[in-house]
């Protein structure tokens, strides 16, 4: 449905924006991750850190290939596994800043 409401370069952009914000998001767990664990210096921090941390690697990865990879044709599973990433890491950041 989207490739037919927007063009490539369209889908392109917003690709870029949705892995641009998921890179914010992720910095901000692993600001509050290393905070935590500087505190508490446990195993269960570390993984989190790993965690956020092999998933900011991917949004930067796949930002790169969006920017520099000029005629590539970006499809759905890239538009709508950002969508899905960033929605579980806003709900993850929020739980966690709370707790």
């Amino acid at each position: 449905m989207a490739l037919g409401l927007f063009g490539y370069a369209e889908i392109k952009i917003i690709a870029i924006i949705i892995e641009t914000a998921n890179i914010g998001l992720l910095l901000g767990l692993l600001y509050l991750y290393i905070k935590s664990y500087r505190q508490i210096k446990i195993g269960f921090t570390v993984g989190l850190i790993l965690f956020a941390s092999f998933l900011l690697l991917k949004s930067i990865f796949t930002v790169g290939i969006l920017i520099v990879e000029s005629d590539a044709i970006i499809g759905r599973p890239i538009y709508m596994g950002g969508i899905i990433e960033f929605i579980a890491l806003a709900i993850l950041l929020k739980i966690t800043w709370d707790y």
